[in-house]
């Protein structure tokens, strides 16, 4: 019996390592609102997802993230890692995030973005957008689990229509 329990033990101490949603278990220690700033409440979110692991899992890369301010009028978007959090660069192999923010009409005022190797989030990025439209989205490149084949990034991207009007 005990020669079992210590087979069971082995067994599932092998099958844990193999699991993708290890690596991406260490939360996020900011939050949408609290990078953006006082005053700015989230009002739409959408998680980004990569289908496409070797396994036949799919990941939680980052979730974009809009929120608003109705005290200035200014939207804000961040990109808020989900999965390799607070790591950055694995043999020189970067894990890419960015967050694009625009309002209508279009002009160097109401564009905004930021892309790069981040730790935890991209942005925050602010734009104007009291009675206008806006467009956001973002991405991230994360790497793949060194444990997996083939080598490389999950990927996944987002844009939104024109929307959040008014």
């Amino acid at each position: 019996m005990k020669r079992i329990l210590i087979l069971a033990a082995c067994a599932a101490t092998i099958a844990a390592l193999g699991v993708p949603a290890a690596a991406s278990a260490k939360k996020n220690p900011y939050t949408a609102a609290g990078v953006c700033g006082p005053g700015y409440r989230v009002i739409d979110r959408h998680r980004l997802w990569d289908y496409n692991s070797s396994n036949g899992n799919k990941v939680v890369l980052a979730t974009v993230v809009l929120t608003y301010n109705s005290a200035n009028g200014n939207n804000c978007a961040v990109t808020m890692k989900r999965y390799r959090v607070g790591k950055q660069r694995r043999r020189g192999i970067d894990d890419w995030l960015y967050v694009s923010l625009a309002a209508r009409p279009l002009s160097d005022a109401t564009v905004e973005g930021d892309a790069d190797n981040f730790k935890f989030f991209a942005g925050p990025v602010y734009v104007p957008a009291r009675n206008r439209c806006v467009q956001w989205g973002g991405g991230a490149s994360l790497l793949v689990p060194a444990n997996h084949t083939p080598r490389g990034h999950y990927n996944s991207a987002y844009k939104s229509r024109w929307e959040h009007c008014g």
